[in-house]
This record gives structure tokens, sequence and C-alpha cells, in this order.
């Protein structure tokens, strides 16, 4: 959804036409739960918490300024929600299945391929359930949903310069248990 499509959806909600905010829900819920996912290993716990966030942020929606993106506030609530829920019940990693490591066209694959990939996952696994909620929060917003540093300190309200310094240090740590250097990278 283009920004000012979002605006004036949202402006559009505000005014009584509430059904369009499904439209909302339908767009972000899968980034919402994917985010929210990086802290919150367990599916069912994600997908509640989800449904909370919308909730939450349609109850919200006269204080949002447009200042950033639709997906930077939601994400902003997300973030806030499973920090909060992370400190109310201490949550474990939950690690990757195997069974969900997917391929375009498994012929195509070696066994050998599908070993390594195999062993990949086993120590992605490994280095994400090493790191605290924060820490993979953070993971997940540059590399899984590919958020820019600026859009990061956004959803965190993190400093810019604070959010590199963080994510250095993540991948000096994950670097370190793998006995290897990891490059960060900023684009």
């Amino acid at each position: 959804m283009k920004r000012e499509e979002e605006l004036h959806t949202i402006e559009l909600i505000r005014n009584g036409n509430l059904e369009l905010y499904k439209v909302i829900v339908e767009e972000y819920s899968p980034r919402v739960l994917s985010v929210i996912r990086g802290v919150l290993p367990c599916k069912e716990d994600a997908e509640e918490l989800a449904q909370d966030v919308f909730v939450k942020a349609f109850f919200s929606l006269n204080k949002f300024r447009g200042d950033s993106s639709l997906s930077t506030w939601l994400f902003r609530i997300a973030y806030n929600m499973s920090i909060s829920k992370t400190r109310l019940k201490k949550v474990k990693f939950v690690p990757i299945e195997s069974a969900q490591i997917e391929s375009n066209n498994c012929s195509d694959i070696s066994e050998e391929e599908i070993y390594m990939k195999e062993k990949r996952f086993e120590l992605l696994n490994r280095l994400l359930s090493s790191l605290d909620p924060s820490e993979r929060f953070l993971i997940t917003l540059f590399y899984n949903q590919e958020k820019s540093i600026k859009e990061i300190s956004q959803i965190t309200g993190i400093g810019e310069s604070n959010i590199k310094v963080k994510l250095h240090r993540i991948k000096k740590k994950m670097g370190e248990m793998v006995g290897g250097k990891m490059e960060v990278s900023y684009g």
C-alpha cells in the first residue's frame, strides 16, 4: 500500500468506514506476525499478539500522525507489545523446524545440498536462541523484514547510530560463536 493510499484509507476509517480496517489487517498481518515471531517463537502466542496489535492500532488510529509509514507504526506497536510480553513471561526460543526448509524444486537439489542447508539452519537456530528477544527482534527487522536503519530506529525508538552499534555487536557475537567474522552492510 502506497503512502498516499495509507493516509487516505486511515482518514476514511477515522470518518466511520470501519470495513476498510480489514484491508489494513489483510495487508500488514503477515509482516506484523513475522516481526512478532522474531521475539515470540510460539506460533499461537504470536498470532494472538498480532490480533492484539491490530486491536490496539485500531483504537489508536487517531494517534497516527503519518510521520512514518503505517507499517513502521504497526511494527512499533508490535515491538512494544512483544517486548512487554517477554517480560511478563520468560520466553524460550523455539528453533526452526527442518520441515520448514523449503526449496523451489526438490528434485534439482542434491542430498549433500539438503544436508548442508539443514546444518546451516541448525547453526542459525543455535545462534538465534543465544540472543535475547530484543536482539532477535533487531535481526528480524534488518534481515527478514529488510527494514532500513532509519525505519528500525522509528520502530524501536532507538537512535540510528545506536541501532548500527547494536547490529554490529549482535553480528560480532554471532560471528564469535561460529568462530568467524560476519560482515554487516547498512546500505
